[in-house]
């Protein structure tokens, strides 16, 4: 495999000795070799990776209008330009929101002073995820943004232009917000300016990375060595040279009380030292180093996340001679934990090409009302690759995420890198539809009115030589009363201390919000479900009873240990409908009896979901109603194999308005989804299975927040299991017609 790291390691080298003049030989930058980037595991730790310049819309003005700023009209009336990149050099990521609905809103993209746009096309067909080479996870429509990491590189000089668009129905300016990631190479680089369509070799390259990034999957390498630390006075020594692949940590989780398992993420500490240095380079909790900071969470990306009862971190640790792992406990008692490490030895030291792997963790809280939070301050000589992020937010409103970032380096008076809102630089836009785990970033948690968000800079690292100052505004004018708490990675050319901040066990534990924590519980439930993660539900669940078992009706309260009955039953325990068919609970019997039927075959069981009176249609009779946005309706019915056309009609409503609709048979499951058709005020039995909607457009999209989304919290809770979990909320795509009174919406299903 080719290495883009030599050439660029070459290249800085003879640049610096030719001064402006010297010209670099050696083999051009290409897509494909910076394709390969994306799927080298050891890409991050380089030493030589140029540096990240952003380009983005943030206010000028110091406000929180952080959209419609563009670096100057195109000489094409309606049309702005937000880049115009001197080469040689590449773009590594492009970001954008704003763009509603089916309105088209087109990107050019004009590469060394050419006069026609060698890319172009509406936002929507270009990084939607719909055609090669810009295909998911390397570029999609995800969390309500468009973003790309498919490389382009230039020799010369790169433009992008955007149209402005048409204004909103009030007549204001539509919202565009964008980023662009720049990264310069060293004058005289010979590059192979970006190409459409791809020539062979380079859609190649990138298809291989995106199937390394599709399988979460890093390459593997080296040998693995198993501990377990009993006592845990004695740490895990490795001996170098080499680079430490991949840490997994797997406590004895049996030996630990049920209601202190999760307390056990943030309450230990890992510490890592290298090379016989006194600084602990890494000293930060298990769960945040691996991804889990308040709860286990059986999910990955890349470079950390839970498999099976192991957490675990891959980010690329290279050592010179040795390297010593540590635990240390605070009011959790310490039990047996098992560490394996996966080293890739090296016969000469990997440091000089590589950097010490650096990891810190701090905390601010309501009280640091008025001053941002620190992501990561240091001195030296490295570069910043990202952060994961949790916010627990007491405003009630998730308005601590206008919060925008920055970056400051080597002394710069004004920050060179400044964004454009906190879910902006996670890759998401207006506050997140719903949890996703990307291979580099995502949101692994979302409920009123926390989140836990991450980010790594695989493809645009920011350099320093000398300081970096990283952090988030606090909501604008750093007004948020929340609880902000982070893991910052960086690589350093020498062991440092990290950027820890020192507290004692009981100022770490996860942040409550005890007002609304009891309210989300179904949220948090089903956030779980959509990870495939029926153990974290179960123990998510187990422990909001014991939490907050009191704040739950009586009713709520015997619904949610019936759910958790049927949890247990899907990891292997009893089947419990026995039981609760012949419960106290009316609303419990019933429910029981619906899925004993489901279960038996031939019967569905409908979850339908609205926040306004909504009809349910199978083949034109009309079965069940929705509309309240705090308690979903349910029914069962006979739907024998065969075809069936399901319809549902809503009245006309101001957002939030949602319809969200999940039926499960024995062995199939249809729910609401981006594919099914619309129709404003339709003619016709639009009902009945003969009807034709060939002329119906599909929803697109992915649909609304949640449901519920604010200001509803609180769901009643039901038993129903992957359910509301793998459906999604719908809602008019456009603004509504002038003059429509309904919308419908059609699926056609095949019952096998």
């Amino acid at each position: 495999m080719k290495q883009i790291w030599r050439i660029l390691w070459t290249a800085g080298l003879l640049g610096a000795a030719g001064g402006c003049g010297g010209r670099p030989g050696g083999e051009a930058v290409t897509v494909a070799l910076l394709a390969e980037r994306l799927a080298d595991p050891l890409e991050l730790a380089r030493m030589d990776q140029p540096d990240t310049r952003l380009h983005s819309s943030y206010d000028r003005t110091g406000g929180n209008n952080d959209y419609g700023t563009f670096l100057r009209d195109s000489r094409t009336p309606g049309w702005k330009v937000i880049a115009d990149l001197k080469g040689p050099g590449f773009v590594s990521r492009v970001w954008f929101t704003g763009a509603k609905g089916g309105t088209p809103l087109r990107f050019r993209f004009y590469f060394d002073g050419e006069e026609a746009p060698r890319l172009e096309g509406d936002i929507k067909d270009l990084f939607g995820g719909r055609r090669a080479p810009f295909l998911a996870p390397l570029a999609e429509y995800n969390n309500y943004c468009w973003y790309s990491f498919v490389p382009l590189p230039y020799a010369k000089n790169l433009r992008i232009e955007c149209e402005e668009g048409p204004p909103e129905a009030t007549g204001a300016p539509r919202k565009l917000y964008y980023q662009v990631s720049e990264s310069s190479l060293p004058r005289g680089t010979p590059v192979e300016t970006f190409a459409w369509p791809l020539p062979e070799r380079d859609a190649a390259a990138v298809e291989q990375a995106r199937a390394i990034w599709a399988a979460k999957k890093l390459p593997e390498a080296g040998a693995s060595r198993d501990a377990t630390l009993s006592d845990w006075k004695e740490g895990v020594a490795l001996e170098g040279p080499g680079v430490i692949r991949r840490l997994e940590f797997e406590p004895d989780w049996a030996r630990i009380p049920e209601e202190s398992r999760d307390a056990a993420l943030r309450d230990w500490m890992v510490s890592i030292r290298f090379d016989g240095s006194t600084n602990e380079s890494v000293r930060a909790p298990l769960g945040d180093l691996c991804g889990t900071p308040w709860r286990r969470v059986r999910a990955q990306s890349l470079y950390f996340g839970m498999e099976g009862e192991a957490l675990f971190c891959a980010f690329p640790m290279p050592f010179a001679r040795s390297a010593e792992i540590r635990m240390e406990a605070g009011r959790v008692a310490p039990v047996p934990v098992k560490i394996r490490a996966w080293v890739e030895k090296r016969e000469a030291s990997p440091i000089g090409e590589m950097g010490y792997f650096h990891a810190g963790w701090w905390r601010t809280t309501p009280g640091d009302v008025g001053r941002p939070h620190p992501i990561l301050r240091v001195k030296g000589k490295g570069k910043y690759v990202g952060c994961l992020l949790s916010v627990v937010t007491l405003d009630g409103s998730y308005w601590a995420l206008e919060g925008d970032e920055s970056i400051r380096k080597d002394g710069e008076k004004t920050p060179g890198w400044l964004g454009t809102g906190l879910e902006d630089y996670f890759n998401g836009g207006w506050y997140y539809q719903n949890v996703m785990v990307g291979p580099t970033h995502g949101v692994s948690v979302k409920e009123p009115f926390r989140t836990v968000q991450y980010r790594v800079h695989s493809m645009d690292p920011a350099r320093f030589g000398q300081s970096l100052d990283m952090g988030f505004e606090r909501g604008p004018d750093h007004a948020s009363r929340a609880y902000f708490e982070s893991v910052s990675w960086c690589y350093l050319d020498r062991p440092q201390s990290a950027d820890t901040v020192r507290l004692r066990p009981e100022n770490r534990g996860t942040p409550q919000d005890p007002r609304v924590d009891f309210a989300v519980t179904m949220t948090a439930l089903w956030n779980h479900e959509r990870f495939g993660d029926w153990q974290g539900a179960r123990d998510e669940l187990a422990m909001r009873l014991r939490r907050h078992g009191a704040q739950f009706s009586a009713a709520a309260r015997r619904m949610l240990e019936f759910r958790l009955a049927l949890l247990e039953e899907r990891l292997g325990g009893p089947d419990p409908l026995p039981r609760f068919m012949a419960d106290a609970d009316e609303a419990v019997r019933a429910a029981a009896a619906m899925i004993h039927r489901q279960r038996a075959g031939g019967s569905a069981v409908a979850v339908f979901y609205a926040n306004m009176p909504a009809k349910l249609f199978v083949d034109g009779r009309e079965v069940l109603q929705a509309g309240h946005p705090e308690r979903p309706a349910v029914a069962s019915f006979d739907l024998p194999p065969g075809r069936h056309v399901l319809a549902i009609q809503a009245p006309r409503q101001r957002y939030p308005d949602w319809v969200q609709l999940a039926v499960r048979g024995r062995n199939w499951f249809v729910g609401t989804d981006p594919s099914w058709k619309f129709a404003f005020d339709p003619a016709g039995d639009w009902a009945s299975p003969e009807f034709d909607d060939a002329s119906w457009p599909e929803q697109e999209g992915t649909g609304v927040k949640g449901p519920p989304e604010e200001p509803f919290l609180w769901v009643e809770p039901d038993p129903f299991l992957g359910m509301q979990s793998q459906a999604i909320g719908i809602r008019p795509p456009d603004d509504w017609l002038a003059g429509a009174q309904t919308i419908v919406y059609r699926k056609t299903v095949v019952v096998p």
